[in-house]
């Protein structure tokens, strides 16, 4: 409206006043302008929603990390708790360099009901599985099927789909919604921070590029944070070495510098690229909300030294009942919160 009645008033004195034609031109490019920061706008907000959703990020990583703090400018109606439990599932999938989907990390994050504690359970790749209508597989292995199409590109969300419904069927465990974390995501958001210092204990060497992480501090770009994240064969206690170096990730990553707003809306639009949240028993803000209102967070322990089988050739892993039963009944039932008091050695 103000440019339109800035156009009528020049024309009617152009006869008075020197050219316009330069003033009219930098004001048809600040309508451009502003058009586009609107429509800049309107996408960031709704990538500000998958930011939210890297709440769920250190979840992905078996250690207690404080989530950050994220306003009522990106969760609607604020930090809420929930009058009934809630578990969701998070997959950390390698989608690197045009690999085929699989979940490398598949873990359980669950809320009890009016809790702000969530209580992380983790569940091997490798653990033996019957995936409802396919027959048997190794759970990572399940997002591979579900996503996998044939001369079309992976479904993510059937992939993620597919896996909590495995979920379900091996643990007897209702799954509300899942966070699927894409390898392409958190190389985008580590570019977009302008690199990652991560901090590792052991000195890793990449089978897939030949290079040598030394133990120590490092600052990594997003490729080469991929690559040590990806690693497991040759360290000492594999996926649960991988895990360690995640969770040195994650704590860099929760140090980054986003008080730049121009680096912050690229790491907005990073994130919304490579994470993913579906709830099929609650809506993604109500999901955020809850996240958001969750300020401890504590593993609870089903066994590390899960017992190997090999069928026709392949190997898998199974859970020991002993461990496991328990917490999956506790959670079912709504009593984890007890259950934690009741077992304090098995939950950090």
């Amino acid at each position: 409206m103000i440019e339109e009645q800035l156009r009528e008033t020049f024309e009617r004195h152009e006869t008075l006043a020197p050219s316009s034609a330069p003033l009219r031109e930098a004001i048809d490019r600040a309508v451009r302008r502003r058009r586009r920061q609107r429509r800049l706008t309107r996408r960031l907000a709704g990538a500000t929603l998958a930011v939210a959703a890297a709440l769920s990020l250190p979840f992905a990583f078996r250690d207690a990390v404080q989530p950050p703090f994220v306003g009522d400018t990106f969760l609607p109606g604020g930090a809420q708790t929930m009058d009934r439990p809630l578990t969701v599932a998070v997959l950390g999938v390698d989608d690197d360099g045009g690999r085929s989907y699989r979940a490398d990390t598949v873990l359980l994050a669950h809320v009890p009901a009016a809790s702000h504690t969530a209580y992380l359970v983790s569940l091997p790749s490798d653990l033996l599985v019957e995936i409802p209508g396919r027959g048997r597989a190794r759970l990572g292995e399940t997002f591979y099927y579900g996503s996998e199409r044939r001369d079309a590109a992976p479904d993510p969300g059937a992939g993620a789909e597919l896996t909590a419904g495995t979920i379900t069927a091996a643990t007897g465990l209702p799954i509300d919604a899942t966070v699927t974390v894409r390898y392409s995501g958190l190389r985008a958001v580590t570019d977009a921070l302008g690199g990652v210092e991560i901090c590792v204990d052991q000195e890793v060497s990449s089978r897939h590029s030949g290079r040598v992480f030394p133990a120590g501090c490092q600052r990594l770009d997003g490729r080469s944070m991929v690559d040590l994240l990806r690693q497991r064969y040759g360290l000492p206690h594999g996926a649960y070495d991988r895990d360690a170096n995640g969770r040195a990730f994650v704590r860099g990553l929760l140090a980054g510098d986003v008080n730049d707003p121009v680096r912050l809306a690229r790491v907005v639009q990073a994130a919304s690229a490579g994470i993913d949240v579906a709830g099929t028993g609650i809506s993604t803000p109500r999901l955020l909300q809850v996240a958001a209102g969750v300020d401890t967070v504590r593993s609870v322990d089903i066994g590390s030294n899960f017992r190997g089988i090999t069928i026709d050739r392949v190997s898998y892993q199974r859970l020991d009942p002993a461990l496991s039963a328990p917490v999956f009944a506790a959670i079912k039932e709504n009593r984890l919160t007890e259950w934690a008091q009741a077992n304090p050695r098995a939950v950090r």
